[in-house]
C-alpha cells in the first residue's frame, strides 16, 4: 500500500535556474543527480526536511503549463492549477525572507476562513508555489 509522497517532479525549462532557485531562495539541498545523456534528460534531486522534489532537464520541446482558473482573494487572486503547498511557522516573515531574495508575490498572505494564512509565487519554470500557515492550536 502507498505509505508516502516519495517526491514531486518538475519539468524545468531552466534546469540550472531552477536548481539555484530550490536552493539558494528556498532553501533546499541537492541530494541526488541522475544523468541520461542519450535520452536527453537530466535530473537533480532537491530535498529539505524530508521533502523531495526532482527537477527535470528535457533537450526536446517542453509542453507550456496550463494557468488554471484564478479565484479573486484579498487583494490578489489564486490560480486553481497544479501547485506545491510548503507550511511555515510565520507567513509574514517567510514572505519577507523570500522578497528580500527577488521573489514576486502574486498573492501576498491572506487569512482564510478558519484562520489559515496562504500566499502564493511562482518558481522560475512557472510552477504554482503556496506558503500556508495554519493556525496555531
Amino acid at each position: 500500500m502507498i505509505k508516502a509522497i516519495d517526491h514531486i517532479g518538475i519539468i524545468s525549462n531552466n534546469l540550472q535556474q531552477s536548481v539555484e532557485f530550490y536552493t539558494d531562495v528556498l532553501g533546499f539541498s541537492i541530494s541526488a543527480k541522475i544523468e541520461m545523456d542519450d535520452a536527453g534528460f537530466s535530473a537533480i534531486f532537491v530535498e529539505k526536511n524530508g521533502s523531495k522534489i526532482e527537477l527535470m532537464g528535457y533537450r526536446g520541446e517542453i509542453p507550456k503549463r496550463s494557468e488554471g482558473v484564478e479565484i479573486k482573494m484579498g487583494g490578489g487572486s489564486i490560480p486553481i492549477n497544479d501547485h506545491i503547498t510548503f507550511s511555515v511557522d510565520d507567513i509574514t516573515a517567510t514572505v519577507t525572507q523570500l522578497k528580500e531574495k527577488g521573489v514576486e508575490f502574486s498573492l501576498e498572505p491572506v487569512q482564510l476562513e478558519g484562520g489559515m494564512k496562504l500566499a502564493s509565487f511562482k518558481d522560475p519554470s512557472g510552477v504554482l508555489i503556496e506558503l500556508v500557515e495554519h493556525p496555531k492550536r
